[in-house]
């Protein structure tokens, strides 16, 4: 998934925010990472670009970037929040257990699950978040591969 700056950036000015050099490094960590990125991850790679950079605006910029809709929170490997870009307004992320590498989707009837859920709580749903986790193709015909050592 690729997150487009130039709508990132409309979009933040239609907030009232802009994508200044520190934002932008945020961003461009995230958009050029192979797999889900923790805020330390993405801390480490932008200050490559951007060395005076501090770790608040790091987590202040991925919170903000996530309330637009532009990055998705995934559960990372490590079972640490980690963020992906995020190609639908509603869209849920599968995450290979093997290589971290993140796909997203979009189709999901949660109505069952929710109407569940209404049931036995009593609570009135009005969100959720939904991530799976398997072996991505390339892991899974890597794991299959016949004379490898298990």
């Amino acid at each position: 998934m690729t997150l487009c700056t130039d709508d990132i950036a409309r979009t933040m000015a239609d907030h009232g925010l802009r994508l200044t050099r520190q934002r932008r490094a945020v961003l461009d960590a995230v958009a050029h990472a192979s797999s889900s990125v923790s805020a330390l991850q993405v801390f480490d790679a932008a200050r490559e670009t951007c060395p005076e950079l501090g770790l608040t605006t790091v987590y202040r910029t991925l919170d903000v970037l996530s309330e637009l809709g532009a990055l998705r929170r995934v559960h990372g490997l490590d079972h640490c929040e980690a963020f992906v870009p995020a190609g639908a307004a509603h869209g849920h992320t599968v995450v290979c257990s093997s290589c971290g590498h993140t796909t997203e989707f979009t189709d999901c009837d949660m109505h069952a699950v929710v109407a569940a859920a209404t049931r036995q709580t009593g609570y009135h749903i009005t969100e959720h978040f939904l991530q799976l986790t398997g072996l991505c193709s390339a892991c899974a015909a890597r794991d299959s591969c016949p004379g490898r050592a298990q």
